[in-house]
């Protein structure tokens, strides 16, 4: 009967062990901050941060009203991270008559310059512990 109790014993705290296993192997950190376009703050766009070590993770998240915010659990691990921020013109007039159909005419002008953009070579550290958070001051060309 005593080794029934101890069996028992290291089955509850084994699972209990379990049950505590690490919601955050990655060590993901949340990241977050302002965005703003000749002093405005950018109304809408998407900012990405893609890792400098191969094999790392990456992530993104929408802007509004020049905020963005990604929360821990999608967040980035600690490292350095490349940023590259978009905000297309937004369409300006009526939306076309007629059925849905593939898209016409030019794309979308991107008003972000190439430096923060396509071109970027903006670098950010995302350090355990310390607050990710990044702002970004950004002049039209």
């Amino acid at each position: 009967m005593r080794h029934l109790c101890y069996l028992l014993a290291a089955l509850f705290a084994a699972g209990l062990l379990l049950g505590c296993a690490d919601d955050n192997p990655l060590n993901r950190q949340a990241v977050s901050g302002r965005i703003t376009l000749d002093g405005v703050p950018l109304d809408q766009g998407t900012i990405e941060f893609s890792p400098q070590a191969k094999g790392s993770t990456s992530s993104g998240a929408l802007i509004k009203d020049g905020n963005y915010e990604i929360e821990e659990l999608k967040g980035l691990p600690p490292g350095e991270y490349l940023v590259r921020i978009f905000s297309a013109e937004a369409e300006q007039g009526p939306p076309p008559e007629g059925p849905p159909g593939p898209m016409t005419g030019p794309p979308p002008k991107e008003r972000i310059p190439a430096a923060y953009s396509t071109e970027s070579d903006k670098v950010v550290k995302v350090t355990e512990g310390e607050p990710a958070v990044f702002n970004f001051d950004i002049k039209s060309e």
